[in-house]
């Protein structure tokens, strides 16, 4: 119990300092933080409360999550938006595991935007207290190591060496010694490592020369209110709904941004037939003449990008039957994907055909790759229920599957998935029967039913949702090690089946 009320305070407490405007991780507030999350034990995080222990696995979740050389900031300032004359005049940075347009406006500051709201923000606060929980541990080991130092000990320590690991055997050998210093395997430190391109010598030298109070990260909107999002959903629908004006019919999809054109793609086809598999044809494609080649197939073909206002969703629009068009849009966030369906809604009204929505998201009954078919969505926290007439089965799906497909009962969508613990995971799996854990499906189902209740859609208007589980958080299967090609196949399988039942209705 104590555990699963330590997420409800965490959530309140970010939630406090959203609305406020600023915090600094490593302040006052941040310590809050840190207590509820180490409190709250979430499964992604099992060694948050060791101290003698470096978490590489949720360390390396975060990192992925946050800005490439996030170490190097003391200013973070978090957006709604980016104007186009910072994105002009300021270097981008990347985010591995986030589409988020981030620019360093300085040696030591950067800007970010979260479009999606409360639940994005309140999923990026859970990784910046993981992230200084962590390189807190950091700074302790390396200030006692000094301690040490100051006794008599002699010669080169650890954390002297970090500030020039050295190559081959030199750097290998200084790798291993923090991995024993971090009381972590030394494949864990080679795979971080790697990931950050051979900076993590660099990363854990700054951390344990900077001030764990070093960071400010400051919110310049408010977030969370109604209107700045509907002027934008309104600009993005408008644009979207001009870009499928002569359609007859709309057949509306939330997924990703490769799947369904490639699927759809008479470029892709082609290779498959040559015997290229789809692993293969994604690597072609990142060759530039290559995806010249393929972008004008396409054209004739009639995929096409839709020109949307900036730091919106990505859209894309594909033939379907002689009048019909799919209208594949990226994922949206949170209550960003509330506004975005309600004004589709309102504006493609009876011409919507059906609606798809193709995510990822943890496991509470399988195992990584499996795909999940829920009949309702139940919110963490208030138990609200909200249904969803899914008209997708296991039977859309091959017999040669190499994965189970679980259907029937709910998904269960959280503000942020790395604050989930054990207790309120097996509470949900055991009493509510829930397939999986997620956050951006409800707002989509309850702009569906408000459109229907307005009379903007029809009721029974034909609804499919399916999830590929990228990680089973009761496992200890986290998204920290990567699907890699094997997530091409559920994925693919979840898109073809969604695009035999649009053949089905025509």
């Amino acid at each position: 119990m104590e555990n699963r009320l330590a997420v409800e305070e965490f959530t309140t407490l970010a939630r406090g300092i959203i609305l406020r405007g600023y915090y600094k991780p490593g302040g006052d507030s941040g310590a809050g933080l840190r207590r509820l999350m180490i409190l709250s034990a979430p499964s992604l995080y099992p060694h948050a409360a060791d101290p003698d222990r470096i978490d590489l696995q949720a360390l390396r979740y975060v990192l992925q999550r946050l800005p490439d050389r996030i170490w190097a900031i003391r200013d973070f300032t978090v957006a709604r938006s980016i104007s186009p004359m910072v994105a002009r005049d300021f270097i981008p940075v990347a985010t591995a595991a986030r589409r988020r347009p981030t620019f360093r406006t300085g040696p030591d500051s950067l800007v970010t935007s979260f479009r999606g709201g409360m639940s994005d923000l309140l999923d990026f606060i859970s990784a910046m207290t993981c992230y200084q929980i962590e390189t807190d541990k950091m700074r302790e080991k390396a200030g006692a190591c000094l301690r040490r130092d100051d006794s008599g000990f002699r010669g080169p320590s650890l954390w002297e060496r970090l500030a020039d690991p050295g190559a081959g055997e030199t750097r290998n050998s200084t790798l291993h010694a923090l991995s024993v210093e971090f009381r972590c395997g030394y494949d864990e430190i080679r795979e971080l490592d790697d990931i950050m391109d051979g900076a993590l010598p660099e990363f854990v030298s700054a951390v344990a020369n900077t001030d764990s109070r070093a960071l400010k990260v400051t919110f310049t909107d408010r977030f969370g209110l109604v209107g700045s999002y509907n002027r934008r959903a309104k600009l993005w629908a408008a644009a979207v709904a001009g870009a499928v004006s002569d359609a007859r019919q709309v057949h509306l999809v939330s997924s990703n941004r490769h799947s369904m054109v490639n699927l759809l793609s008479p470029w892709v086809s082609a290779r498959l037939r040559d015997g290229f598999d789809l692993s293969h044809v994604r690597r072609l494609m990142e060759e530039p003449d290559t995806a010249l080649e393929r972008q004008l197939a396409d054209r004739e073909a009639g995929i096409e990008t839709v020109k949307v206002p900036e730091d919106t969703p990505f859209c894309q629009t594909a033939r379907s039957g002689d009048s019909g068009v799919i209208l594949n849009i990226d994922y949206a966030f949170g209550e960003e994907g509330f506004f975005l369906f309600n004004e589709l809604c309102e504006t493609l009204g009876g011409r919507l055909g059906s609606v798809f929505i193709l995510g990822k998201a943890g496991t509470l009954t399988g195992s990584r790759g499996d795909v999940m078919l829920p009949s309702y969505f139940v919110k963490q926290g208030t138990g609200d229920v909200y249904p969803v007439d899914n008209c997708l089965s296991p039977g859309d799906f091959p017999g040669d599957f190499p994965y189970r497909v679980f259907g029937g009962g709910p998904m269960l969508t959280v503000d942020g998935t790395f604050m989930q613990n054990r207790d309120v995971l097996e509470y949900f799996r055991d009493n509510w029967k829930a397939l999986g854990v997620e956050m951006e499906g409800i707002p989509y189902v309850r702009a569906l039913a408000q459109a229907v209740l307005r009379g903007r859609i029809p009721r029974g208007l034909p609804t499919g949702v399916a999830y590929y589980a990228s990680d089973a958080p009761l496992k200890g299967d986290t998204l920290s090690i990567p699907l890699g090609d094997a997530g091409v196949v559920p994925v693919y399988a979840a898109t073809r089946a969604v695009l035999s039942r649009i053949e089905k209705l025509g």
